[in-house]
């Protein structure tokens, strides 16, 4: 990829990340924020020569809605390319040449100017990183590749924090289910359940518009509706619909939402009501308690293109 082309494609994968960024509550993100390098007889550019700052695209404050008391900062790198590479070998050694370079800026975050800020009345502070590596290859909304990674050995020693990775799957799934939820309410709630870390009685909320870091490549979201007629839980699963998994998630719906729930809604990317609904029916009628069930609903999710968030390539 020419010098030319590589930039346009940073600078459209900056656009996409901006949209998807304030799609989950983190508008108020810093960007391009360049780190002074404070270890520079470790930290090594490609060429072998110290380095003198680390470049960071994203960077995001917030007060933990599932820990009290706890400042979220997340540094985000984001890599935009025609293509993910071909092998899983390929594929590991790129993530950890980003891992390496996302976790010596984190190291560095301390020199920066934005660490010595507070949020809210947070007491304590805690890190965590975002890779977001999107492939823009016509077609390929849906391509994940976290599975290729999950077993890579950290053969260099690298010294990173918590670091999620946000592919094209799980960027489609979190645009996907929030154009889904946006659909029943443009005023919609991400859901925070009870973590035994947020039990604070003064600073305790079950709803807000940011979505935690950690749930931001979980394979389920949790939304929450609030309107004259009763509140709404809305689940969303990235994962295809069977019975054994609707009944967990059936389980886990009860669990959360206890008695508050006028609605409860489930959605799969699959879900076809000709080809299931007398197995949910059935499945439904099984427990015993009607008024849970009865307030049940299954339904599908349409599936989007979050990289339309970037607009068209002359754009950039």
């Amino acid at each position: 990829m020419s010098g030319e082309k590589s930039k346009s494609s940073g600078e459209y994968g900056e656009k996409i990340t901006k949209g998807f960024l304030k799609l989950i509550g983190w508008d108020n993100a810093f960007s391009g924020k360049d780190i002074p390098c404070i270890h520079k007889d470790i930290h090594k550019s490609a060429e072998g020569t110290p380095r003198h700052k680390h470049g960071v695209d994203f960077i995001v404050k917030y007060e933990c809605p599932l820990v009290s008391r706890l400042q979220r900062d997340v540094l985000i790198s984001v890599k935009h390319r025609e293509g993910y590479p071909k092998t899983s070998n390929g594929i590991i050694s790129e993530f950890k040449s980003y891992l390496k370079d996302i976790a010596e800026a984190t190291e560095c975050y301390p020199s920066h100017e934005l660490f010595k800020e507070r949020v809210g009345t947070s007491k304590k502070k805690d890190f965590s990183n975002v890779i977001m590596w999107f492939d823009s290859i016509n077609g390929e909304e849906n391509k994940g590749i976290i599975s290729e990674i999950q077993g890579f050995r950290n053969s260099d020693d690298v010294n990173y924090k918590t670091v999620y990775l946000v592919d094209n799957k799980k960027a489609n799934f979190l645009y996907s289910s929030i154009k889904y939820v946006e659909s029943r309410d443009i005023n919609f709630y991400f859901f925070y359940p009870d973590t035994g870390y947020n039990m604070d009685t003064t600073e305790r909320t079950h709803q807000g518009h940011i979505l935690p870091v950690q749930y931001i490549n979980s394979p389920i979201q949790l939304f929450k509706l609030i309107e004259n007629s009763g509140d709404s839980l809305i689940i969303t699963t990235e994962d295809s619909y069977t019975l054994e998994y609707l009944e967990r998630l059936l389980q886990l719906a009860r669990l959360i939402t206890e008695s508050w729930a006028a609605k409860i809604i489930i959605a799969f990317p699959d879900y076809n009501d000709y080809a299931y609904g007398e197995d949910v029916k059935k499945s439904l009628a099984r427990i015993k308690d009607s008024n849970f069930s009865q307030r049940v609903f299954i339904d599908k999710y349409g599936s989007f293109d979050f990289r339309n968030m970037g607009g068209t390539q002359n754009e950039v």
